[in-house]
């Protein structure tokens, strides 16, 4: 019988979208105080700590629900695993992987290749439900937080409430006051260039129909 000592961990990035794998050993869950994650970029990704003899918990930050998704998992799943999906439940949006760190690699190589011939216009059974390219979705977000830490998104109303919602094909910005809306692609490298070479971002205001008297 087979032991595995390593599992692999791949989470996507909160700051800069990028997917990173981490190896976890079993000695690494046997420090009472854990392990923290990082991104190459500096950014802490998630905390893992072992409870007990049979579970571990993942702490992980997410960017789309502006909360951490504290996961509890138990051994099989974590060192037996071949491949598993974590997700933000609230939103129903891929965070990761969980497993062999070949089979991971596979999968998002996979992805890759789907997408690529999706944008060729062929057709992929089972992909309008869901968010294509989690990476570019994750990059988007993340420059759309950074102009509107700025105060530069707005509505021409004068309104600057302005809310997100994660769609598959990309982000819609809403006005809070007088419901004018945006979307912002977010499913190819093309669509992160151009969010990437925005310094503000507009929503103009609903037409209002005028009735003649």
């Amino acid at each position: 019988m087979i032991i595995n000592t390593v599992a692999t961990l791949a989470l996507y990035c909160p700051r800069c979208g990028k997917l990173h794998m981490h190896d976890i050993s079993r000695f690494d869950l046997k420090n009472t105080a854990g392990k923290k994650l990082f991104c190459s970029c500096g950014q802490i990704q998630a905390s893992i700590t072992s409870v007990g003899e049979r579970q571990c918990l993942l702490d992980i930050p997410c960017v789309l629900c502006q909360r951490n998704h504290v996961i509890c998992l138990d051994h099989n799943r974590f060192w037996h695993a071949t491949m598993d999906k974590i997700y933000c439940v609230q939103e129903n949006f891929e965070l990761g992987f969980i497993g062999n760190r070949q089979v991971i690699s596979e999968t998002i190589d996979k992805y890759k290749i789907e997408f690529e011939k999706m944008s060729l216009g062929m057709d992929i059974d089972e992909y309008d439900d869901y968010i294509q390219n989690p990476q570019v979705m994750f990059e988007t977000l993340n420059k759309i937080h950074d102009i509107a830490e700025k105060g530069k998104v707005y509505c021409r109303c004068g309104s600057n409430a302005i809310g997100a919602e994660v769609l598959p094909e990309g982000i819609e910005l809403e006005c809070g006051q007088c419901g004018g809306y945006l979307m912002i692609p977010a499913q190819s490298e093309k669509d992160l260039a151009y969010v990437e070479g925005l310094d503000s971002i507009e929503i103009i205001p609903p037409r209002r129909s005028h009735r003649k008297h």
